[in-house]
């Protein structure tokens, strides 16, 4: 995918919520987001995890089949370049990708978030996914719970609230 290529208002992950979904085996559902697109960065994250993480090649194989990676044009890397003292790699491609493309940007990071709210760009979480595919009709509540509550007690996924109907 290149900056061509690139979907209007992309949907670009971090490696958080792939990792969340990946996690549980539900890649489906962020595949099938509207505009979805991952970066580089955040393939090379996932790379590196994936010996401590061993559920994260899923992640992997699904990158490129149902989630393309875009290229980063030297606009995006320049925007990437300046925000890098404020986000980690991934995140801080990623998001100078979402913010160059008019897109959002798919992170349950709390500084990328903040950051990316402070700069303007619209930000989704795993939650926020789970809320999408709900309203989609790809999932019932009491899955999206299911799936919230083995984040919190197995990987320690940190929220405000333990239910889905509390986001509501």
């Amino acid at each position: 995918m290149t900056g061509d290529d690139i979907p209007a208002n992309p949907s670009v992950l971090n490696t958080t919520v792939l990792s969340n979904f990946a996690y549980i085996d539900q890649l489906w559902v962020v595949a099938g987001l509207s505009g979805i697109c991952a970066v580089p960065v955040v393939r090379e994250e996932l790379e590196d995890g994936v010996d401590d993480h061993p559920y994260l090649q899923s992640a992997l194989d699904t990158l490129d089949g149902e989630i393309p990676v875009a290229t980063i044009s030297d606009t995006v890397a320049n925007r990437e370049a300046v925000v890098r003292g404020h986000l980690d790699p991934g995140e801080a491609q990623a998001f100078a990708l979402a913010d160059a493309a008019d897109g959002r940007l798919l992170t349950d990071d709390g500084d990328a978030r903040s950051f990316a709210k402070d700069q303007g760009v619209t930000v989704v979480g795993s939650v926020g996914v789970l809320l999408a595919a709900i309203d989609a009709g790809k999932i019932d509540e009491a899955t999206a719970d299911e799936w919230l509550s083995t984040w919190i007690d197995e990987i320690g996924y940190y929220v405000p609230y333990r239910t889905i109907s509390e986001y509501r």
